[in-house]
């Protein structure tokens, strides 16, 4: 069953009703934001079978799951999505039936992008759905033309809602994990800090909710987003809007969030983190947490607007599955991979490091570990190099041999269609480079 909407999605279930519920929803997405989306399809996955071909072959954007039971052998298709770096692009949506982690659990280190209860799909999923269509284009893979440019920014502007809270900041820190910008580690650091400071924009700053507030409701057993919908839905509130914008450079990533607040003084934050009343405190630790994991936090002069920095790692540990017994190569800054014109031997992995395309002696492009692989044109097409690539900083490279390539593409069939997926976009963007 195929229909046309914004992006392509895989729907796992085996319950027509809720297919159908959810078919619904994304045609309704699609109509009320169609200025903004480029059609795709949408297939509905009915067996384990059609999610791994799906996955394997297609390469989806994202995969809308829904959850009634542990289920092995579709946990074990999945990690092939985390553990096989050349299938890194795929994003996940859960729908479980209940708040029982029992579901949650299931899915542990994989790339999920939100989890939604079935109870809630009329609501949340139409917002999540809103967020990864029309910011697409911002969470997408790289181009050749994307990587000319020096600095990537963009700006989202947020309701004073918690729940879009996490889809934000799972979509961004997924998408820089899976270009290979960040480590895991830096990943969970930047997703804890985003967490935090755009909680305390919409609570404290958006919202007013002093601290003494807070403290009183949660210790009467109230729910935070409660006190947030109650104080959001208040006339001088219900036009403020969080601003979340973000900069990264070849060597660092930055967030800034500036809420329409009055500000606070944030020179007197007076959290101890070895104060036995501190630690027992229900809230109070964000700040001082963002801190921590944050390369640097620095705040404007009234207190509404905070910049997070981190530093970018763009290396990659880990290898394509099929070619772990390739030895990596080490490349020096300003070493030449290979000449233009050289012969088309090899197919080169990308680990780390940043590498310049020249033609003719002009720099065309830069690439790097997101790009995933150096010399892939040539290669398929058996012909000479069309360029020179030289590293302009030291970095690692796997030297993939023709034999053995071919070797590995009998085994994986689907690795074949996506080095030609990455063959006709490079040919694509290149077409764009000499007509611009």
């Amino acid at each position: 069953m195929e229909i046309t909407v914004g992006l392509q999605l895989g729907v796992v279930t085996e319950n027509r009703a809720l297919l159908q519920q959810i078919l619904t929803i994304l045609n309704n997405v699609y109509i009320e934001n169609k200025k903004h989306i480029d059609p795709i399809s949408v297939v509905h996955l009915k067996s384990h079978s059609m999610v791994n071909d799906y996955v394997k072959y297609e390469f989806p954007d994202y995969l809308l799951i829904c959850i009634e039971k542990k289920d092995s052998a579709l946990i074990d298709i999945l990690r092939q999505i985390n553990q096989d770096p050349w299938l890194h692009s795929t994003g996940i949506i859960i729908i479980y039936p209940d708040d029982n982690n029992e579901y949650k659990i299931q899915f542990e280190n994989l790339s999920v992008l939100s989890y939604l209860n079935i109870n809630e799909i009329n609501y949340q999923l139409s917002k999540i759905l809103k967020i990864v269509m029309i910011n697409k284009s911002s969470f997408g893979k790289k181009s050749i033309l994307q990587s000319l440019m020096k600095h990537k920014t963009g700006e989202f502007i947020l309701e004073n809602d918690p729940s879009v809270v996490t889809s934000y900041v799972n979509i961004i820190t997924t998408s820089l994990l899976n270009e290979k910008d960040i480590n895991p580690n830096t990943e969970n650091s930047i997703r804890i800090t985003l967490t935090e400071l755009l909680m305390n924009a919409i609570e404290h700053g958006n919202c007013d909710i002093s601290f003494d507030e807070k403290s009183t409701f949660l210790n009467n057993g109230g729910n935070i987003n409660e006190l947030i919908k109650q104080k959001a839905s208040h006339e001088n509130n219900l036009h403020k809007k969080i601003y979340f914008s973000y900069k990264y450079t070849d060597t660092e990533i930055s967030f800034t969030i500036r809420d329409c607040g009055k500000g606070f003084n944030h020179k007197k934050l007076n959290y101890n983190p070895e104060s036995e009343d501190d630690l027992s405190r229900l809230h109070g630790r964000g700040i001082f947490l963002s801190k921590h994991f944050a390369a640097d936090i620095s705040y404007n002069d009234i207190g509404n607007e905070v910049t997070a920095r981190f530093i970018k790692d763009t290396n990659s540990s880990k290898k394509p599955i099929g070619f772990e017994k390739l030895q990596p190569k080490h490349i020096e800054a300003g070493e030449v991979v290979f000449n233009q014109n050289d012969k088309s031997n090899h197919l080169y992995y990308i680990q780390k490091g940043i590498y310049s395309v020249l033609v003719n002696n002009k720099v065309v492009a830069e690439l790097n570990a997101s790009d995933t692989f150096l010399g892939e044109m040539s290669f398929l097409l058996n012909n000479k190099r069309v360029a020179t690539i030289k590293a302009k900083t030291s970095g690692t490279l796997i030297e993939i041999p023709k034999s053995i390539f071919i070797d590995i593409i009998k085994k994986y069939p689907n690795y074949g269609l996506f080095l030609s997926k990455l063959l006709a976009i490079r040919l694509e963007k290149m077409n764009e480079l000499k007509t611009s």
